[in-house]
Order: C-alpha cells, then sequence, then structure tokens
C-alpha cells in the first residue's frame, strides 16, 4: 500500500469487462514529505475518490480480484481508502484532505532603507 494523489481521470469507451462500471483515475505516488515519488499510473477507484484527493491505494496481485469477485482482473493498482490525514512522530508535519494547506507566510513589506550620508563635493 501506498499514499498517492489523484491527478487526473481517465475515460476509455472500449475496455476490459473487469473495469466495465469502475471509474478509471490517475495517481502520483507520493512519499511522507508529499512529494512526488517515481511515474504516475492508473488506479481502479473503489471508494469515490476525485481529482484532487489524497488516497491510500493498495497494489497486490489478486488484491483487485478478492475484492471485486472477479476471477481474471488486469487490475494492478486498487484506490482503497480516502485519506482524511496523515500524522508522523514529528518526522514530517501532518496533512491529508482534512487538514488545512499550510501557508507560507508572506515576506511583508521590505524595511526602509538607512538614510544616506551626504557628500560635500569640492567646488571648482
Amino acid at each position: 500500500m501506498y499514499l498517492a494523489r489523484v491527478v487526473g481521470n481517465m475515460v476509455s469507451t472500449d475496455k476490459y469487462d473487469a473495469y466495465d462500471k469502475r471509474k478509471l483515475l490517475v495517481v502520483q505516488r507520493l512519499g511522507l514529505d508529499q512529494k512526488p515519488s517515481g511515474p504516475s499510473t492508473m488506479a481502479i477507484d473503489y471508494v469515490g475518490a476525485g481529482e484532487g484527493d489524497l488516497v491510500l491505494v493498495g497494489a497486490a496481485p489478486g488484491l483487485a480480484s478478492t475484492v471485486f469477485g472477479i476471477p481474471k482482473a488486469p487490475i494492478r493498482e486498487l484506490i482503497m481508502g480516502i485519506v482524511d490525514r496523515v500524522e508522523t512522530a514529528g518526522a514530517f508535519a501532518e496533512f491529508g484532505n482534512s487538514v488545512a494547506p499550510v501557508e507560507k507566510p508572506s515576506p511583508g513589506p521590505h524595511p526602509p532603507a538607512p538614510p544616506r550620508e551626504k557628500r560635500s563635493r569640492p567646488r571648482s
């Protein structure tokens, strides 16, 4: 299992029977630092996820066949949950669909420049 972000939808008018009436989504695997890890891939949605959601993806041989009750299902990745919150032991900031994004502080106005010294110019 791994964390991923849903980054898109996949539309197919002609597909294998195991995919019939199932939503196909494009997911991007994430590390706990929320940075992409590896290439994006297709996953079958089992829980009603949508674009932008943080999800839990299962990728075990035979998992989709067991969950969907389909004897021969060429399904490798399966979205098994929508993640509300991820908490770690202080190694990373918590994140998830129910956690407000951390806003970066704005730099604000620049402090005024110190006054310049007046130089006297010799008269010629």
